[in-house]
């Protein structure tokens, strides 16, 4: 196996990449067709929907730098770790959100499947709760507003667990 067929090589090349917005070798690295899911994000065919989705991601985060932790391969399996850092105030939203100067440091694991040099598939899984207090979408944890919100989610939950046993089919 050469350097540029090894998993962890690979999965090593296309991180990289983004990090750098090398979109030609971001598109290289994978199978045309195949799937990149982000956990409770996105679900991408490459090459083309992949090099947009990042190409938008630097866009709503100029400064962002992407920094590999650590990467680990066995057989056509390699695994990832990855921080993403940067502030949103760039000219594109990020998940639906708009812009707001919030500082994000994202901590992420890819695990990819790589087959004769080119990504097969990826599945990357981003806390997405860190996320969304990140963006502030949710209160930062255990603040005040956190509490209030819980409390609130808490206050109705019985009467949406009543209604869920009146109505046996879920709907």
């Amino acid at each position: 196996m050469t350097d540029s067929d090894d998993p962890g090589a690979v999965a090593r090349r296309y991180v990289e990449a983004i990090g750098a917005q090398d979109w030609r070798t971001v598109a290289d690295c994978w199978r045309p067709g195949a799937r990149d899911v982000f956990i409770g994000v996105a679900d991408l065919r490459a090459p083309g929907e992949i090099v947009a989705f990042f190409r938008d991601v630097h866009t709503a985060v100029p400064d962002l730098t992407v920094d590999i932790l650590s990467v680990t391969a066995q057989d056509e399996r390699a695994v990832v770790h990855w921080r993403m850092r940067g502030r949103f105030d760039g000219a594109a939203t990020l998940i639906g959100l708009a812009p707001n100067g919030r500082q994000l440091d994202l901590l992420g694991t890819d695990v990819f499947v790589v087959r004769e040099g080119l990504i097969e598939s990826n599945t990357a899984i981003v806390n997405g709760l860190e996320l969304a207090r990140q963006l502030a979408v949710l209160p930062p944890q255990h603040s005040i507003a956190e509490r209030v919100l819980f409390g609130l989610v808490n206050a109705i939950a019985p009467l949406g667990k009543a209604i869920r046993a009146r109505n046996p089919s879920g709907r």
